[in-house]
């Protein structure tokens, strides 16, 4: 990732390839967007009320479920099985 973004700039245009910036630009935001979206997260009922109680993290791609709703779909599969 590019610490100092006025250097790299600079480094472009010392180089002649300052056409490449918008480019490089757009590779970053898309980055950005990667990582905001696949960052660890915690939602809480307060926050969500489709939780109805209790909270659930999401981590590494893997779904840790801690919520009343949780226990209502398990005690419904129960049921209809």
């Amino acid at each position: 990732m590019i610490q100092n973004y006025e250097e790299f700039v600079a480094h472009l245009r010392r180089t002649g390839r300052l056409k490449l910036l918008p480019q490089v630009l757009r590779e970053l935001r898309r980055d950005e967007v990667y990582a905001r979206k696949f960052a660890p997260r915690t939602e809480t009922a307060a926050e969500n009320p489709a939780l109805i109680s209790g909270w659930r993290t999401i981590e590494n791609g893997v779904l840790t479920d801690n919520t009343g709703k949780g226990a209502l779909i398990d005690m419904y599969k129960k049921i209809i099985t």
